[in-house]
């Protein structure tokens, strides 16, 4: 049986990144993408709840630049931040599971079916302009939109 995950092929620039300053006002995970990254990561997204079996596919990460990392003004843009280079996208059994714990490669991303709308919808508000707001529990996901200049 082929899962529709594993058929997947990623497309687009998608940056990740956790700040290791002001944490209290920008706790958690930050994401962003270009158009095809969105797209990209929420067809990965829909296609492992679609295969409905605990499955998980890795994505290639791009630093984010520093006009990306101004968006959030996280001290002014200047905040120290580390950056993983993959990240391991899980989908569970548990259908209340958010597990986004601080380690890098690869960074680890698990979530329940409780998850997959406020996930996809994040995702694909970014090219959309949307975000600074974030998702999940103990270390949450945060969105951001890109300018015309990341």
């Amino acid at each position: 049986m082929t899962h529709l995950s594993h058929t997947w092929k990623q497309r687009g620039s998608i940056s990740l990144w956790r700040y290791t300053e002001n944490e209290r006002n920008f706790p958690g995970w930050h994401l962003s993408a270009d158009g095809a990254g969105c797209d990209s990561l929420a067809a990965l997204v829909d296609s492992l709840a679609k295969d409905g079996v605990p499955v998980s596919r890795s994505v290639e990460l791009t630093p984010p630049t520093p006009a990306l990392l101004a968006i959030p003004n996280n001290r002014r843009g200047t905040a120290k931040y580390v950056a993983p280079f993959k990240l391991r996208v899980s989908f569970v059994s548990d259908p209340s599971s958010w597990l986004f714990p601080e380690h890098m490669e690869p960074a680890e991303l698990s979530f329940g079916h409780d998850w997959l709308v406020p996930l996809v919808k994040g995702i694909n508000g970014i090219p959309l302009g949307q975000g600074d707001y974030c998702i999940g529990s103990d270390l949450p996901l945060w969105f951001w939109w890109r300018t015309g200049t990341v």
